[in-house]
């Protein structure tokens, strides 16, 4: 098994999930140390905008970032989003 990066770029469609706006992170990001209720804490950063965040794994293993407003800005679903984001494991 290769050992897992410090940090990852990756780019993602905007999806709108009820009130909450997502990007799914592709499959070949492996997700280690998952907290309760699926999550993994996580430092994200989309349009220069930096926040405290987590990664939520779901059941059947797709893993999503949701992106709250401040840092969206005027992005809306469809639109293509650059994340990039670093493994915060030890605030939980």
């Amino acid at each position: 098994m290769l050992p897992l990066e410090k940090e990852y770029t990756f780019k993602s469609t905007l999806i709108k999930l009820q009130s909450w706006f997502i990007a799914a992170l592709p499959k070949s990001i492996k997700i280690e140390g998952v907290h309760a209720f699926g999550r993994t804490p996580i430092i994200a950063t989309v349009n220069n905008k930096t926040w405290k965040t987590s990664i939520w794994t779901q059941k059947d293993g797709t893993t999503m970032i949701a992106v709250p407003k401040k840092v969206r800005g005027l992005l809306h679903e469809g639109d293509e989003v650059v994340i990039k984001f670093e493994f915060d494991y030890d605030r939980f």
